[in-house]
C-alpha cells in the first residue's frame, strides 16, 4: 500500500523526544534524524523532538530547564509555556530544588520536565571541586508523557518511548520480559495485560513512575542513575465535609478544563460511564465556545452481540444530547496492513503493537487541531477498581502481583519478583513513604496509569493532542482527601452531575420517560419483524397507531372502535370486482364511474367536482407554483383543470409535476385516470384482473398472477363503463414542455418546495444513506437529524456511522434511535421525537423499473406528517436533488 512519508513522521513516536548524554550524544539513531535537534537548552545534553512537539525553555542562575509539551498552571490561569517555564525558573533560583520539584508537581495539562543544573565556577572549576552538573526529569502527574531512561559505561539515554531509548543505546529485545509478557497475556486471558513495575521489553530500559523523579549525572567515571520519590511530602488529613471538598474539587477541575479546552478544538471522549460524563459535564460551556463535540467509538461487530456496546453510544449520545454538543460515533477498526496507519503503530509500540482499532479510528476520523479530553485518571481518587472493600495487606511483591492478576492468593507468586521487585526498590512503599495515604491508591496511580495509560494516551496522540482533565495532583489530592467510603460511592461525581442537571443515561429507548398520548379504542398493531427493520434501518422503520382522519376528506361510514391495520392504506374497486381484503375500519366512499374507494381513517383525502368531472386526491401532495399544500387545495385546482379541459391532458401534467406522497384520480367524460407519485409512496398497485387499484399488494383481491405496482413509472387508463370499467397501464404525461414554461432553476425549485413544507411543523431530518436532506435551505439550523441504528447486524451500524458522519459534518444535531429488547418503534418514537414533529424522508425517484417499493412510507404513514422533498418529477428534470443542493447558495456539509 502506499505509506505517505509525511503523515508517519508526525505521527511515529507523537509529542515525543529523546535526550542523550555522555560520550556519542550527538550520534542520533535512524528513528530521529528528521526531528528537531536541541544543543543549546541543556548544555552538554542532545534533545531530539518530534516535530509536533512543543518545548518551552528558561534559566536562572541554578540552570537551565526546559518544559516538554503542554504544562498549565491552574492557580494563575495560564497554559503559555513560556510563562510557566520562567516562573518555574524564578522558583529555582529563589528556593532550591525543592521548590522548583514542587511547584513542577502541581502543573496540570501534560508534560515532562528536564532540569540542567549550573556548571561549577570559579574556584570550585579550578580546583575540580564540587558536584558535576546533573540532570533532573520530573514527570506529570499521571507520567502521562513518559519518562524511560537507559545508560550504557559512556552515555545514557532518556525518551518517550522504550524503543527510542534502546535504539540510542542499541539495546536488544529483553527475552525474559517478552515471556513473562506471554504468560501474563495467557492467565489474564480476556482481561488488559502489560508489563508492570518498572521494566520495558529492551533490556535496560525502565520506566519513571509517577511521584518519583530521576536524576541522571556523567561525570568521569560515566553516567550514573538515581531514582526519588518526591510525593507525598506531606500526612494526609481527611476531610469529611463533602460540601467544602465539592466546591473545591467543581472549581478546580472546572478551571483546568478551561485551560486545556483552549490549547485547540476541544473534544470530549465520551461513555457512558461517569467518569466521562463528569468531565463532559464540567467541559461543556467551553467546549460550546470553542465548536467542540463529543465523540465516542463503537466496534460493528462487537455491537451486534454486546449490549453493553450499544449502550456505551446510546448513553454518550443521550448525555451529549442534555450538554447541546455535537456527538459523532467513530468506528472502530484495524488498519490496513502495510499502510501509513499500520507503519506509524508499529514502529511507536515495537516490538509488539497492541489493540488498535480505536486509536486507527480516531487518527483517520478527527481532526489533527483537535485536544481530546480524556477522562483517565480519575479512578485514582475515586476507587480501585479490582479492590472495593481494600482488606488489610503486606505491602510487598506478592500482594502487588494478586491485585493486578487476580486469581487465588499465591496463583501468581512465582512472577512476584520478576513483576514488581524493582518496582518497591525505586519507589518504595513504607509506612513512613506513604505518610498516611492507601497504597491501593499510589499502586493504581503509579502503575496502572504509569505503565499502562501511556498508550491509552499514545492512541489519541497518534492524529491530535490528549489532554486529560484528572491529571491534576491539587485536583487528585482535594479528592482523596473524603473518607474511602465516600470516594468508592463517587460522591463528588454525582453530586456535580445534580448540580449541573445532567441525569443518568436511559439504558436505551426501552423505559418510557413519558406516556404515549393516548388512542381511544385504537390498538397497536405488531411492530415490524427483524428482517423487514434491517432492511429499512435507514427509513425510520416503525410502525404507530393511525392519527384522526382528515375532516376535509369524504367520509360517509364512521370507523369501527378497533383501528384497523396499514395506515394510509387504501383501494378503488370497480363495483362488479372480486370481494377484496378490505380490513374492519376502512372508511367506504361511492365515487362517480361506478367506483368505490376503501380508505384507512388516518389517510388525507378530498375529493373535489361531480359526476363525470373530478378530482379525488389522496395522501399529503404540494403543487408548487400556487403553493398548495394538502388533499383540498390541490382537489380543488385539479378538478379546475379537468372542467376547462375534459381530456384531462392539463390536469394530468399538473398532477404528473406534484411533489410529496399522493395518489390522484381524474374523472372525465371518456373515462378516468390515475396517478402516483414519484417514489410509489402509495402505489397504486393493479389487481391482475385490472378491476382494483391499492395502495398495496395487501389490498387487493386474488388472482392467477401476482399482482404488480406501478404508479411511479407510469399512470392507470380506464376503459369501459359502469361495472365493466377496468383498468390498463399508460405513459406518464410528458412534463419537459411544462418545466420549461416554470422558467425555474432546481435550487429555486427546491427552496420554494422547503419553505412550503415547513408551513406544515418543526422538521426533523432522517438522515440515512440515500440522498441528503441535511444540506436543504432554508431548513434552520435547529432542525434535527435523526437515523435509526439495528445493532443486531454489522450492516446496520455501518449505516447508523455514515449517517452520524454526515450529520456531524452538517452541523447537524443528530438524536440516535435504537430499539431496545421489549420495546417497539412506536414507544421509540414517541420518547424521541416530538408529537408535532414532520419526518422529512429521503425517498427518492428513480427510472429503473425493477427498484423495489420503497416501503419506508408503511411505516410512518398515520403516525406522523411526513414531507419528501424528493419526490418531484419536475426536480428530476432540473438536475435533480444533487444540483439542487451544489448550486444552492449555502451548502451544509454533505453533499
Amino acid at each position: 500500500m502506499d505509506v505517505d512519508p509525511a503523515a508517519v513522521l508526525a505521527g511515529t513516536h507523537p509529542h515525543g523526544y529523546l535526550l542523550l548524554v555522555g560520550a556519542g550524544r550527538d550520534g542520533a539513531p535512524s528513528e530521529v534524524e528528521r526531528w528537531r535537534r536541541d544543543t543549546v537548552s541543556l548544555p552538554g545534553a542532545t534533545l531530539w523532538l518530534q516535530p509536533r512537539t512543543v518545548a518551552a525553555s528558561a534559566s536562572s542562575h541554578r540552570g537551565h530547564l526546559i518544559l516538554l509539551g503542554h504544562p498549565v498552571d491552574v492557580a494563575r490561569g495560564t497554559h503559555d509555556g513560556p510563562t510557566v517555564a520562567r516562573r518555574l525558573a524564578d522558583t529555582w533560583a529563589t528556593g532550591g530544588e525543592q521548590a522548583l520539584v514542587r511547584e513542577t508537581a502541581y502543573l496540570g495539562g501534560r508534560f515532562t520536565l528536564v532540569a540542567r543544573t549550573a556548571d561549577r565556577t570559579g574556584e570550585e572549576a579550578v580546583a575540580g571541586r564540587g558536584p558535576d552538573p546533573e540532570l533532573l526529569v520530573v514527570p506529570d502527574t499521571m507520567a502521562s508523557q513518559p519518562v524511560l531512561v537507559g545508560r550504557t559505561a559512556d552515555r545514557a539515554a532518556v525518551g518517550s518511548s522504550p524503543v527510542l531509548v534502546a535504539d540510542a543505546l542499541r539495546f536488544e529485545v529483553d527475552p525474559e520480559a517478552e515471556a513473562l509478557l506471554a504468560t501474563l497475556r495467557e492467565r489474564m486471558a480476556g482481561r488488559v495485560s502489560y508489563l508492570p513495575g518498572v521494566r520495558t521489553a529492551y533490556r535496560g530500559v525502565r520506566a519513571v513512575l509517577p511521584n518519583t523523579m530521576l536524576r541522571l549525572r556523567v561525570g568521569a567515571d560515566g553516567p550514573v542513575t538515581g531514582y526519588e520519590r518526591f510525593w507525598p511530602w506531606q500526612p494526609r488529613v481527611e476531610n469529611p465535609d463533602v460540601e467544602t471538598v465539592h466546591a473545591e474539587f467543581r472549581e478546580r477541575l472546572t478551571a483546568h478544563l478551561r485551560l486545556l479546552a483552549d490549547l485547540g478544538r476541544p473534544a470530549v471522549s465520551l461513555t457512558g460511564g461517569l467518569d466521562s460524563r463528569v468531565s463532559a459535564a464540567a467541559a461543556a460551556p467551553a467546549l460550546r465556545a470553542r465548536d467542540g463535540f463529543a465523540f465516542t467509538y463503537v466496534n460493528p461487530r462487537e455491537a451486534v452481540g454486546s449490549d453493553a456496546a450499544v449502550q456505551d453510544v446510546l448513553g454518550a449520545r443521550d448525555v451529549a444530547g442534555q450538554l447541546r454538543l455535537p456527538h459523532r460515533v467513530l468506528r472502530w477498526r484495524q488498519p490496513p496492513r502495510g499502510g501509513t496507519f499500520d507503519v506509524v503503530s508499529r514502529r511507536t509500540y515495537a516490538p509488539r503493537i497492541t489493540s488498535r482499532g480505536a486509536a486507527h479510528a480516531m487518527w483517520a476520523d478527527l481532526p489533527a487541531d483537535l485536544v481530546q479530553l480524556q477522562s483517565n485518571g480519575a479512578e485514582i481518587a475515586t476507587t480501585y477498581t479490582k479492590a472495593v472493600t481494600r482488606p488489610p495487606h503486606e505491602l510487598d511483591a506478592r500482594w502487588l502481583t494478586r491485585i493486578f492478576a487476580g486469581g487465588r492468593p499465591g496463583a501468581h507468586d512465582d512472577l512476584a519478583e520478576q513483576l514488581y521487585g524493582d518496582y518497591l526498590e525505586q519507589a518504595p512503599l513504607s509506612e513512613a513513604d506513604l505518610l498516611g495515604h492507601d497504597a491501593y491508591d499510589l499502586v493504581y496511580w503509579e502503575q496502572r496509569m504509569g505503565r499502562w495509560g501511556w498508550q491509552k494516551f499514545c492512541d489519541g496522540d497518534f492524529g491530535h493532542r490528549v489532554l486529560l482533565p484528572f491529571n491534576d495532583r491539587r485536583l487528585l489530592e482535594t479528592m482523596l482527601s473524603l473518607p474511602y467510603p465516600l470516594r468508592r460511592d463517587k460522591v463528588l461525581f454525582h453530586r456535580l452531575l445534580d448540580d449541573l442537571g445532567v441525569r443518568e443515561p436511559a439504558r436505551g429507548p426501552a423505559a418510557p420517560q413519558r406516556a404515549s398520548p393516548a388512542r381511544p379504542g385504537v390498538a397497536a398493531p405488531t411492530p415490524p419483524g427483524p428482517t423487514r427493520l434491517r432492511r429499512l434501518t435507514d427509513l425510520l422503520p416503525w410502525r404507530r397507531t393511525p392519527r384522526p382522519a382528515d375532516p376535509a376528506g369524504p367520509h360517509d361510514a364512521d370507523p369501527t372502535p378497533q383501528g384497523p391495520g396499514l395506515p394510509w392504506g387504501y383501494a378503488l374497486v370497480v363495483r362488479r370486482s372480486p370481494s377484496t381484503s378490505i380490513p374492519d375500519g376502512f372508511l367506504h366512499t361511492e365515487l362517480p364511474g361506478s367506483l368505490g374507494l376503501h380508505r384507512h381513517p388516518s389517510l388525507p383525502a378530498a375529493l373535489s367536482g361531480r359526476q363525470g368531472r373530478f378530482a379525488l386526491v389522496l395522501g399529503e401532495p404540494c403543487d408548487l407554483p400556487d403553493g398548495r399544500d394538502g388533499p383540498a387545495p390541490v382537489a380543488d385546482l385539479l378538478h379546475q383543470l379537468v372542467v376547462e379541459d375534459p381530456s384531462l391532458d392539463r390536469a394530468a401534467t399538473r398532477a404528473a409535476a406534484l411533489t410529496g406522497a399522493w395518489a390522484v384520480v381524474l374523472g372525465g367524460p371518456d373515462g378516468s385516470l390515475v396517478l402516483g407519485d414519484p417514489v410509489g409512496a402509495l402505489g397504486p398497485w393493479l389487481s391482475t384482473d385490472g378491476t382494483t387499484l391499492a395502495s398495496g399488494a395487501a389490498l387487493l383481491p386474488d388472482g392467477p398472477s401476482p399482482p404488480e405496482t406501478l404508479g411511479a413509472r407510469s399512470a392507470l387508463l380506464s376503459s369501459g363503463s359502469g361495472g365493466r370499467r377496468t383498468w390498463r397501464p399508460g405513459p406518464l404525461p410528458e412534463l419537459d414542455a411544462y418545466a420549461e414554461r416554470l422558467g425555474t432553476t432546481a435550487p429555486e425549485r427546491l427552496r420554494r418546495q422547503v419553505e412550503l413544507l415547513l408551513r406544515r411543523g418543526p422538521a426533523v431530518l432522517c438522515a440515512g444513506p440515500e440522498a441528503s436532506l441535511l444540506g436543504l435551505e432554508p431548513v434552520p439550523d435547529s432542525a434535527p437529524a435523526v437515523t435509526c441504528w439495528d445493532p443486531s447486524t454489522q450492516a446496520g451500524t455501518l449505516t447508523m456511522l455514515h449517517a452520524t458522519d454526515r450529520a456531524f459534518a452538517a452541523r447537524r444535531e443528530l438524536r440516535l434511535l435504537s430499539r431496545a429488547a421489549g420495546a417497539d418503534w412506536s414507544t421509540t418514537l414517541d420518547l424521541e421525537i416530538d408529537p408535532g414533529a414532520v419526518l422529512w424522508l429521503g425517498l427518492g425517484s428513480s427510472p429503473d423499473p425493477d427498484r423495489e417499493e420503497p416501503g419506508a412510507l408503511d411505516l410512518v404513514a398515520g403516525v406522523r406528517p411526513v414531507a419528501l422533498p424528493w419526490s418531484d418529477r419536475v426536480l428530476d428534470l432540473l438536475g435533480g436533488p444533487a444540483a439542487a443542493l451544489a448550486d444552492a447558495s449555502r451548502v451544509r456539509g454533505d453533499g
